[in-house]
């Protein structure tokens, strides 16, 4: 995704404002102050300066002109006092009344991005995923849009956070002319992140393929269940996504600037393509399994085949064995001097006939 360059935000009306809830990833570097719950940096794309600014001068900032970013950890936090320290206009909005809730953050793993619109606000949830070699965890992003505000509200650490926050600066300093640069800054995180995963199940695959060629035995087919379970939750994570950006790129808004939804709608095709690789992978372990069984299937029937050969040879030999194991007193065979002589030559040949007949039907 870095090699797409960073939309130009060059018509005012990009100039909105974003809001962010995270769930997970470790902080890099940022001007933003690291000793409270509540962190808030301005950015003047005037004069390309940044810092760190005092939640009271949020409103100040704004009404300056410069654009404002504000970051809350929501990890062990009462959020009724959480609000009072957050401006009074952004803590009034629909979106952040919602991320508050001790509702809205509940069940993570069920939860899916979503686009909600107000009348001045515009509010995304992405939910992105983070891999591990036996689940996919999902950490979610709330991302509210209103004039001059981007504030982001994260349960502890978020790598999409971290791996924004690593490179906004220079990209703001470099590229952005609006803050919609932002958004599409989280928007390329989130995807990298996407891809990322698919890079290491790809892997997975592979390995998992050529197990199964060899032998499909149960730590295999663990395996095997693990990376498809895997599959299965990153799409469920990607496909989300894909509707909530065709969403947001269909509609414009004053909130984030043409050039951006432009280069938004081109990331589009990059999650078909990741869901397409999603599919595509799904069918290579399907198909390594049934291939696995086919084998298996075949190596059963030649086994049955053997001791079906074997079965028709002893067949004649056993009724020979049933009928002189009668009791009858009458019975000539039983007094001829070479009787026993001749049982072992007619089973001789018996057994050499059938064996030569087997042969010739290249059923032995």
């Amino acid at each position: 995704m870095r090699g797409i360059s960073i939309p130009d935000m060059l018509h005012p009306k990009g100039q909105g404002s974003l809001m962010i809830t995270a769930q997970s990833s470790e902080m890099p570097h940022t001007t933003m102050s690291a000793h409270s719950a509540v962190r808030a940096e301005f950015l003047d794309f005037r004069d390309k300066s940044h810092g760190a600014i005092t939640i009271d001068e949020v409103s100040s900032s704004i009404a300056a002109g410069r654009f404002v970013w504000i970051d809350t950890n929501l990890r062990d936090q009462i959020y009724p006092d959480l609000k009072k320290e957050l401006p009074e206009h952004l803590a009034n909005q629909t979106p952040v009344l919602n991320i508050l809730s001790s509702e809205y953050q509940q069940n993570t793993d069920e939860q899916v991005s979503s686009l909600h619109r107000t009348d001045d606000a515009l509010h995304i949830r992405l939910v992105g995923a983070r891999g591990t070699s036996k689940t996919i965890r999902s950490e979610v992003l709330d991302i509210v849009i209103t004039e001059g505000l981007l504030a982001t509200f994260s349960e502890g650490s978020c790598a999409v956070l971290h791996a924004v926050r690593r490179d906004y600066i220079r990209d703001f300093e470099q590229h952005a002319a609006t803050p919609s640069f932002l958004l599409y800054e989280f928007w390329d995180k989130q995807i990298e992140q996407f891809l990322e995963v698919q890079r290491h199940l790809d892997e997975e695959v592979e390995e998992t393929r050529l197990a199964l060629r060899i032998s499909a035995d149960e730590a295999t087919l663990t395996k095997l269940a693990s990376v498809s379970g895997r599959l299965l939750a990153l799409r469920k994570r990607v496909l989300p996504a894909r509707r909530v950006l065709e969403e947001l790129v269909s509609r414009k808004t004053t909130l984030v600037s043409e050039a951006t939804l432009q280069f938004m709608g081109n990331m589009i095709g990059t999650l078909e393509r990741l869901l397409a690789d999603i599919t595509a992978n799904r069918e290579i372990l399907e198909s390594a399994m049934n291939f696995s069984l086919t084998v298996m299937t075949h190596r059963t029937n030649m086994t049955m085949n053997r001791l079906a050969v074997v079965s028709t040879i002893f067949l004649p030999l056993t009724f020979l064995c049933g009928v002189y194991g009668m009791n009858f007193e009458i019975m000539p065979e039983t007094e001829w001097v070479h009787g026993y002589k001749m049982f072992w030559i007619v089973s001789a040949i018996i057994t050499v006939t059938l064996t030569f007949v087997l042969r010739k039907a290249r059923l032995l």
